[in-house]
Formats: structure tokens, sequence, C-alpha cells
């Protein structure tokens, strides 16, 4: 009996419900003439959590980068609706990427292994493990799996500069709610595009790294469909 195949995640539907709704609403709807900033902000902050379940319920999949999201997404929320010092959105945002970071080293062998499991429909591993050995290969997973913790470095400065820049009034004002939606709309041409082109390139460098170590073409290292 063939395993049936989880339905593909739609990537405009995932931007419009995670950035751009949200965006809006904080930026646009949060004053006291539409929502106001406590009903704005709670509206805003539906999308990507109901997103997140429909998501789940649909593709039953989800994997740990998802589940910081949704804590990111959750300590917005309390930190914003409790009216906390706007210090603490500030290391909010700094923190998750560290977090990931230190699971990340505290689950490395998980780690690893998902990070095998995600490329194992890419690389012809049977191949390659017979051209330079297990060992070796495994070498190589665990040489990769550490340096792609850069992005995440890269992403909590990157946090912090935003936020910091970014979030100038204390939460419970329309002009706070306002900042949490630039800062959210900025997420990704500012954070998110960098950080993907340093983890694209590591990518980069990891198949050349193969392609050095095994003397194969690429034809080769890749799976032909």
């Amino acid at each position: 009996m063939s395993e049936t195949k989880k339905p593909q995640e739609n990537s405009l539907v995932n931007l419009l419900f995670n950035i751009i709704i949200p965006s809006f609403i904080l930026i646009k709807l949060s004053s006291e003439n539409y929502f106001g900033p406590f009903y704005g902000l709670l509206i805003a902050l539906a999308f990507p959590v109901c997103y997140g379940i429909y998501d789940f319920v649909i593709r039953r999949d989800y994997n740990i980068l998802s589940l910081f999201g949704f804590i990111s997404i959750l300590l917005t929320g309390i930190i914003s609706l409790v009216e906390l010092d706007k210090i603490w959105i500030i290391v909010k945002e700094t923190s998750i990427p560290l977090l990931i970071i230190v699971f990340m080293i505290i689950f490395k062998e998980k780690g690893i292994n998902f990070f095998k499991k995600t490329f194992s429909e890419v690389l012809n591993n049977d191949v390659l493990e017979k051209k330079i050995g297990k060992k070796e290969f495994s070498l190589i997973w665990r040489k990769y799996y550490f340096i792609m913790i850069i992005p995440f470095v890269i992403s909590a400065i990157l946090n912090f500069t935003l936020a910091y820049v970014l979030i100038e009034h204390q939460p419970g004002t329309v002009e706070y709610t306002q900042e949490i939606g630039k800062m959210t709309a900025l997420s990704f041409p500012a954070i998110a595009l960098p950080s993907m082109i340093v983890l694209v390139s590591i990518f980069i460098f990891m198949f050349r790294d193969i392609k050095k170590k095994t003397g194969l073409k690429l034809e080769e290292i890749v799976v032909s469909k």
C-alpha cells in the first residue's frame, strides 16, 4: 500500500497569514478609529496562530522552527497585552534565534538525523557512503549541521537591531502596536532574506565539499527524478 503524500504548503498563503495581513492590521487598523491597540493586536496575532493550527491539521506535520515561531507569536501577545516594558519585546526578538541555537547544540544527534533525513530525497546517500565511507560522510553532515548555526546568529543580531530601532513606545499604545506591525512587515526583507541567502550559500559549499571529496559529478550526487 502506497504512502499518502502530504499536501504541499502554499507559500503565498503562508506569507499572507503570517506577515502581510497581520502587518496591515497592526499598522493601519490598530488606531482608536478602528480596532484599537488591544483588539488590533489580538486580531493580528489570530491570523498566524490560526494558520499554524490549520496547517498542522491539514498536513499533519510540524518542525522545531514552526514551534519556535508559534512561541514567538505567543510571547509577543503576552508582552503586549500585559503591557510589560518595551525592553522585553527586544529581549524576546533576540532570544528566539539564540534558543534555537541552544536546542540545536543540546539535541545535536536528533538535529543531525533530521538534517540527513531532509536531504535524503535530494542526495544519493548510498552512492556517497560507498564512495567516501560512512564515517567520512557522517563527518560532513556533522560539520555542516554546526555551520548552519551561523544564520541563526545573524538572525539574532538583526532581530535585536530591528526591534531596538523600531520599538520606541510602550505596550498598550497605538504607536507601539503600529511599530510591531512595521517590525513584522520588515522581518522578511531585513531578517529572513539575509539569513536565507547565508543558508543557501552553506548548502552550495556543502555540495561543493561533497563533490570534491567524492570526485563525482553533480548529477551523480543528486538523486535523479
